[in-house]
């Protein structure tokens, strides 16, 4: 995999955000919560097409306000001229509805983007005050892999933060946002996905905000709302497949849920 590095030993706050999906609306949301918070980097970690379409509109932001960004499965699958999703489901008809959501990132993708996309990063190494931090999708070792909250091995974690001599590491993919801080301070860090919600019966998004000022990382998972119902609105009226409308205005997901674990398929049950 092709991996990235950068240099920002003088950044206090960086924000990462994943899986836009074509939702410009709320990437716009979470752009300008991210400046208020005076955020120093914006990092973008894969996923910035899918299912809202839009791609090129999801794409010229990325390239006017993320100073680092690397790719996801779509934009790798893009990039490949592929019209499979790769998100890497356990369950068929997942992957297939996943994939379906990919035909409307492709209907408007141009082919400087698509040519862009496959010049991105798979990872990234990130230089910060208080060490490296590694960028990765989905995990270090494989981009579609899903990290789930419930099933966190926190040896496989630490062992990743070795193999990278970092001290964390941020990922996305699943669009469940979680947040692990070690003994030794150390942290993993799920940002979530700005494109849609994280299956809680609450329309907002998120991102992750970390401030490094302090001897230690301050993790911070941000709730941004955004103005959905016209979103929405709009997303109807180009045709879009009310499956994938459906949860960006009920905060619980239509797709994806048969290959979630117990716990977070529960998920809005417990919010």
């Amino acid at each position: 995999m092709k991996q990235a590095e950068y240099d920002r030993a003088n950044t206090q706050k960086i924000a990462a955000f994943g899986g836009i999906y074509g939702n410009i609306l709320a990437f716009e949301a979470c752009l300008n919560d991210a400046k208020a918070n005076r955020c120093h980097s914006l990092m973008f970690l894969g996923d910035a097409v899918g299912c809202c379409g839009h791609s090129d509109e999801a794409l010229h932001l990325i390239h006017q306000h993320c100073d680092i960004y690397i790719a996801g499965n779509h934009e790798q699958q893009a990039a490949a001229g592929s019209t499979r999703c790769g998100c890497g489901y356990a369950s068929p008809e997942d992957e297939r509805l996943s994939c379906l959501a990919f035909e409307y990132a492709l209907q408007d993708l141009s082919e400087e983007n698509q040519e862009w996309m496959g010049k991105w990063a798979d990872t990234a190494i990130v230089n910060t005050p208080l060490g490296r931090i590694l960028l990765c999708h989905g995990s270090p070792d494989q981009t579609n892999e899903f990290l789930y909250e419930s099933q966190l091995d926190d040896e496989r974690l630490k062992q990743w933060l070795d193999e990278h001599n970092a001290v964390g590491f941020i990922c996305t993919h699943s669009g469940l946002p979680w947040v692990r801080q070690f003994e030794d301070g150390r942290f993993a860090v799920n940002c979530g996905v700005v494109g849609k919600p994280d299956h809680d019966g609450d329309p907002a998004v998120h991102y992750a905000l970390l401030d490094l000022s302090g001897n230690q990382v301050s993790i911070q998972i941000q709730r941004v709302e955004y103005d959905y119902e016209t979103w929405t609105d709009t997303l109807a009226e180009e045709g879009v497949d009310p499956i994938f409308i459906e949860p960006l205005k009920t905060g619980i997901w239509t797709t994806g849920v048969s290959s979630l674990p117990p716990v977070e398929k529960q998920r809005y049950q417990f919010a």
